[in-house]
């Protein structure tokens, strides 16, 4: 599958308040947390997107009081994806 790459119209980029800078990492991340909320993504997938290890992306995710949820299946996908990337 190839990858994505989402566009946000100039007219909302200027209403945006974050400085330009720091802009692209704030979405990154506000997309991540939405996807794993949602059950798109594992956490192990959302340390890869946000290039974290896993439990500093745990913690990540109760900063922003979303809970951990993981079954046997989601563990398997997570181990499978870190031997991917290590």
């Amino acid at each position: 599958m190839e990858a994505i790459n989402l566009h946000i119209p100039p007219e909302i980029v200027a209403q945006i308040k974050l400085p330009k800078k720091r802009m692209q990492k704030v979405l990154m991340k506000e997309l991540v947390l939405r996807l794993y909320e949602e059950g798109f993504i594992s956490s192990g997938q959302g340390a890869y997107l946000l290039k974290m290890d896993r439990l500093v992306f745990e913690r990540f995710l109760a900063e922003h009081c979303i809970p951990i949820h993981c079954d046997a299946e989601e563990l398997e996908q997570d181990i499978a994806c870190l031997k991917q990337i290590s």
